[in-house]
């Protein structure tokens, strides 16, 4: 591409004027098709293989006391100590940052001691950062503040929140959510960590159900790759599209090594396929249609619910079939 000003060229072929007058060829510095697809980067940068890669943006969502905050604490300390949360592989230990904005630091140390009691070390690459009070990021000290904590840890993934203590003024208002957004995705890619943010969910209205979405502007709601809420009674489900698929858990308990833990047993999530079916068309149909929606068979599904006799008689409603 030529950068020619066309005021003052006398013609369009006159390439000696051009080059006389300190105007030459310039490349573009958009690739081509070809060049781009040269590159050889298709290949995942797991920092947690199969759940988490360098760069993702996740947004955990539940209500007030749900076990959001212990679910992130949990979080910081497994993967500073190379643990898959849900039980998978081993991996690299990663750095962390542990973000605390709701919190006082006597309540997070206590918090945070059991489980780094659990995880075996005191000697983990996790750095807590704990300030009740919250972040301003529309005002420059604050921004200055996590910019330099970002630069001095150097994380892989930071984990903190809740989202609506990052900036003063109304949480609900796109003009302040948009510059808290943009600074968090510049510090992201110019630091390559991964996010995961903890989020409130909007109290119901009208009698309706409770909304699984992020308290606070629509941006929230297209803005990470994941999406998750987290129930109170540990059943996880996505409240936007996932933008890659991954092994999020459908299902998590109280209890065990650790404040969360996996639901494995299979019937067990069988049952939560079964409700969550259910839900979503708003009725409870027979035991083979639930079956071909859920890719079961008619007896998983019968024996399922004879378990959990009480719940599936719950889920009858009028004009079930």
């Amino acid at each position: 591409m030529t950068n020619y000003p066309s005021v003052l060229a006398p013609g369009p072929d006159d390439e000696q004027w051009y080059r006389d007058h300190g105007w030459t060829e310039q490349k573009s510095s958009v690739p081509t098709l070809a060049e781009f697809l040269a590159d050889d980067d298709d290949d995942y940068d797991w920092l947690v293989p199969g759940l988490l890669e360098r760069g993702d943006r996740v947004i955990l969502t539940g209500p007030e006391g749900g076990g959001k905050s212990t679910l992130c604490r949990q979080l910081a300390v497994q993967l500073s100590a190379g643990i898959h949360p849900f039980g998978g592989p081993v991996f690299l230990p990663l750095r962390v940052l542990l973000l605390d904005l709701e919190n006082s630091v006597r309540q997070t140390r206590r918090a945070l001691r059991p489980l780094v009691a659990v995880a075996g070390s005191t000697d983990l690459t996790l750095a807590p950062v704990v300030r009740p009070q919250g972040l301003d990021l529309l005002q420059q000290e604050d921004i200055t503040y996590l910019s330099s904590i970002i630069e001095e840890i150097n994380p892989d993934i930071v984990i903190g929140g809740p989202l609506y203590k990052l900036a003063g003024g109304d949480p609900t208002d796109e003009k302040t959510a948009r510059p808290v957004a943009l600074l968090l995705d510049r510090l992201r890619t110019a630091h390559d960590f991964a996010l995961v943010l903890e989020a409130h969910s909007p109290h119901a209205s009208g009698g309706g159900a409770r909304p699984k979405r992020p308290y606070g502007a629509s941006l929230w709601l297209r803005w990470p790759e994941f999406g998750i809420h987290l129930d109170q009674d540990g059943k996880v489900s996505h409240w936007r599209g996932q933008r890659d698929e991954r092994t999020w858990p459908i299902q998590l308990q109280r209890g065990g090594a650790w404040p969360w833990t996996v639901v494995d047993r299979e019937r067990d999530i069988l049952w939560i396929q079964i409700v969550q079916h259910c839900q979503q068309i708003g009725h409870r149909p027979s035991h083979q249609k639930v079956a071909d929606a859920i890719g079961s068979t008619k007896t998983n599904v019968y024996r399922a619910a004879q378990e959990h006799l009480a719940e599936w008689e719950a889920l009858a409603t009028k004009g079930a079939e």
